[in-house]
């Protein structure tokens, strides 16, 4: 098991340096602002019934996220599409987003050539590929990623061109003072957690550490559900370990029966509960019930609150940072190289030997 407090151990282990990536996950925020700042969208956007937002994996993440925090204001439908084919309710008054970090997505292509026989209210967003080739096709409004990582690593851009989209649509109220502060408690964090914060004081090397040889179940409610998500497939593509997502309250109807069998159950899985100040009500009652039958079971229980988290947006992005990070230390404790992902490449190759029909 390599040391997570040696720099030198962990840069052996990270030879294709995801920590960069994650380091500068508050920069790519700062900077993409910086480019919607400059950047109109069509009026008739503006107008929009339904917004269909499509995407798979990291990008799709990106569009839970703001879904999430759009429907607290939000008087229209929106709905992330994570499939081939389209919603069959687009129509003409339904903005469509599609969105892929390398732009090859075939899911991703496939809901656009799909979505844009019915409306012409379309935003990609790529880092080139076919879809940003499409977008010309279609006249659409497109925003380049010019940032080169895997695409869970590029989350700050992804998220944060979703976030100035809905800005601009009036749909999010947010501004770039909320922007700013929210960036400025993610830096006051990552000092927190950086690498060269020894695991004593390091909250993210510490929660990693209880999770070695452990399944993670991450458990979010409300705003934090995506998050939840989030952590789930970082465990699963840095960490190279098996883990899963549940939501609160839905976990409360199901769940938490399954949790007898097998015997040593409580011996593989470590939940996390991640505590939001913003939760509703009820839902914090739920988790603080869902915390004390856990324990009365004897399962590995953790909770993960940010502190100070003056709003939503700024809560929302210092526990992804948060759960990064621990995603990564646990990549170094497993003695493995966070940043391939060589089965999802494997598995795309044998599907381009295929073309969609």
């Amino acid at each position: 098991m390599a040391n997570i407090d040696s720099i030198d151990a962990i840069k052996k282990t990270d030879t294709e340096n995801m920590l960069q990536n994650l380091q500068e996950f508050p920069e790519q925020a700062e900077r993409c602002w910086a480019d919607f700042e400059k950047l109109a969208l069509p009026t008739r956007y503006i107008q929009a019934k339904s917004i269909v937002i499509g995407g798979v994996g990291g990008s799709a993440i990106a569009g839970g996220l703001v879904e999430n925090l759009a429907k607290l204001k939000s008087t229209i439908p929106i709905i992330v599409w994570r499939d081939y084919s389209a919603p069959s309710f687009i129509n003409k008054d339904t903005l469509i987003i599609a969105i892929s970090y390398s732009g090859n997505t075939e899911e991703t292509i496939d809901f656009l050539k799909n979505a844009a026989k019915k409306t012409d209210k379309i935003i990609t967003i790529s880092s080139g590929g076919k879809l940003a080739s499409l977008s010309t096709a279609y006249k659409a409004f497109h925003y380049k990623i010019d940032y080169g990582s895997q695409p869970r690593a590029v989350l700050g851009y992804l998220f944060t061109s979703l976030l100035a989209i809905f800005k601009k649509l009036d749909i999010l109220d947010i501004n770039s003072e909320t922007i700013r502060e929210s960036i400025i408690l993610l830096k006051g964090l990552q000092k927190k957690i950086d690498i060269n914060i020894p695991t004593g004081r390091n909250n993210a090397k510490l929660l990693a550490q209880k999770l070695t040889n452990k399944i993670p179940v991450v458990c979010g409610a409300g705003l934090l559900s995506e998050a939840a998500r989030r952590w789930k497939c970082q465990f699963n593509e840095n960490s190279k370990t098996a883990a899963y997502f549940e939501t609160i309250p839905e976990l409360n109807h199901n769940s938490l029966v399954g949790l007898d069998f097998p015997k040593n159950l409580r011996d593989k899985i470590f939940i996390i509960l991640l505590e939001s100040k913003f939760d509703h009500p009820r839902n914090k009652l739920r988790l603080n019930i869902t915390l004390q039958i856990l324990q009365n079971k004897r399962i590995y229980v953790d909770t993960v609150m940010i502190e100070p988290s003056p709003t939503p947006l700024a809560e929302l992005l210092q526990i992804i940072h948060f759960g990064d990070y621990v995603s990564y230390y646990l990549a170094i404790l497993n003695d493995i190289e966070p940043n391939p992902v060589e089965i999802i490449s494997f598995l795309k190759d044998k599907l381009s030997e295929k073309e969609i029909e």
